[in-house]
């Protein structure tokens, strides 16, 4: 009975997560001031890949402060949430000065090496 207990407070940490870095995406997309077609893709991708589904995306969409910021626990989910970040960022062939400023600013939430940070942006620059 225990490990339930433990097994659904893990689920719905992950959960909120998941989230909570689909909201971030959605913010991101949305700082240019448009929503391109393949960004809107990715996002698709990177939902479905998180377990959620895409009424999931569309109601963090529709209501974006309903979710809780949450910064990833492990170091290797906040590099993986960056990398989607940026590789969000660049699928529409530029970078806007509004979208490197929120991965900049996510970075630091995350308290990411900056060497890490431009390792990462180096790939998609």
């Amino acid at each position: 009975m225990f490990l339930y207990f433990i097994n659904t407070a893990l689920k719905k940490k992950n959960f909120n997560e998941a989230k909570s870095h689909l909201k971030n995406l959605v913010a991101l997309a949305m700082s240019d001031g448009h929503l391109a077609e393949i960004e809107e893709h990715l996002m698709l991708a990177v939902t479905r890949s998180l377990g959620l589904s895409p009424e999931d995306l569309k109601n963090i969409q529709n209501s974006p402060d309903e979710i809780k910021f949450v910064v990833p626990e492990s170091y290797d989910n906040k590099l993986e949430q960056f990398n989607d970040m940026v590789m969000l960022v660049s699928v529409d062939g530029h970078i806007d000065d509004e979208e490197m400023k929120y991965c900049w600013k996510l970075a630091d939430k995350f308290e990411l090496p900056s060497r890490e940070v431009e390792k990462i942006l180096s790939r998609y620059l």
